[in-house]
């Protein structure tokens, strides 16, 4: 298993909040991985939602510039 301090990096690399990577640690220094693991799916689910959303904006940019050339 990783260190305390490598699953912190980890998870701050990934875009965990502070309040987050706090919760997952203190699930696992329980032993409670199920709890870890939920938190971990919550913020992995926020960032995909976040990808989505620059995917959509870059889309609306290329479409622009796709409009703009038949000017």
């Amino acid at each position: 298993m990783p260190s305390e301090n490598e699953i912190r990096e980890n998870l701050t690399d990934a875009g965990c909040s502070r309040d987050e990577t706090e919760s997952i640690l203190t699930c696992i220094r329980f032993g409670d991985i199920k709890a870890a693991e939920k938190i971990i799916a919550a913020s992995r689910k926020k960032q995909l939602q976040k990808l989505h959303e620059s995917q959509r904006c870059i889309d609306r940019l290329d479409y622009l510039c796709f409009q703009m050339r038949s000017i």
